[in-house]
Parts: structure tokens; sequence; C-alpha cells
């Protein structure tokens, strides 16, 4: 019996969400539910108004996370995640998926928590293959923490 395995998308890019949402509809056990800034997804992880519905709206399995939000960015929703959110949410584990590559970013997010980094590569067949890749590790190689819903 495969289980589905739930990713919550944080990122503000539609072009991104797009390509990641075709690839992930390509493996049916994966369940992507997707957020456009770091404040969506802070409601989203406490369930909070619309995303009060566990059935329709299911705490993450992994977060996938973008860095460069306007407002609230991804920085910002790691520094909550870590320190400020309730129970056992900050053990859901965060894969970064950014298109900057820079050392500052990549030590800071590590800093930060999170479990991998990815740098969004421009061509679209790199790109589709790291998301598939991910896809495959995440939901059937790795283990990953039960957290019961706030």
């Amino acid at each position: 019996m495969t289980t589905t395995t739930t990713f919550l998308l944080v990122e503000d890019n539609p072009n991104d969400v797009f390509l990641v949402e075709r690839e992930f509809k390509r493996a049916p056990h994966l369940r992507l539910v997707h957020v456009g800034d770091g404040r969506k997804a802070v409601r989203y992880l406490i369930g909070e108004g619309e995303y009060a519905d566990r059935h329709k709206h299911p705490l993450p399995d992994v977060i996938l996370l973008d860095l460069k939000m306007p407002g609230f960015s991804g920085f910002d929703f790691l520094e909550w995640l870590h320190s400020e959110s309730p129970g056992d949410e900050r053990l859901i584990p965060v894969v970064v998926m950014s298109s900057s590559s820079l050392q500052q970013d990549v030590k800071r997010a590590y800093a930060l928590g999170v479990n991998s980094y990815i740098t969004k590569p421009v061509d679209w067949e790199t790109f589709r293959e790291r998301i598939k890749l991910l896809g495959i590790f995440w939901s059937e190689h790795a283990e990953t923490p039960e957290i019961p819903p706030p």
C-alpha cells in the first residue's frame, strides 16, 4: 500500500509553481499544496482561517520553501518555524528551493534548520529531474515525523 506524501510548496513565482505542480501530477502518491508567501505558510501550519479543515489542508510531510519572497520571506518563515511554531511543526523537514546560490544564503538557511538546499536550475529538464528525485526521496526513502494537528 502506497501512502500519500504531502508537500507544502511556499513559492511566490507562478512559473515555478506551475513547473512543480506539473511534475507532481505525474506521481499519484504525491500531494502538493501551494501557498504564495511565508505568512500564508504560517497560517497553513497553525490551521488558521481557510486552512482550519485538516482533511482539506493536512499538515505537510515536507515543506518546499522559496527564500526570496516579498514581505515575510523564506528566512522569516524559518525563524518563525524554529522559534515560535506550536507543537512539533518545527520537526517538519524543510527543503529550500532557491534561485540563489550565494553562500551567505545557503549558510543562513542551514543555520535556521533546513534539511536540504537546492538551487533552482534555469534549464527545464534539469529542474524537472530535481523535482522528480526530490519527490522520490521524500516519499519513498526518507522517514518523516508524524505531527499531530495543533
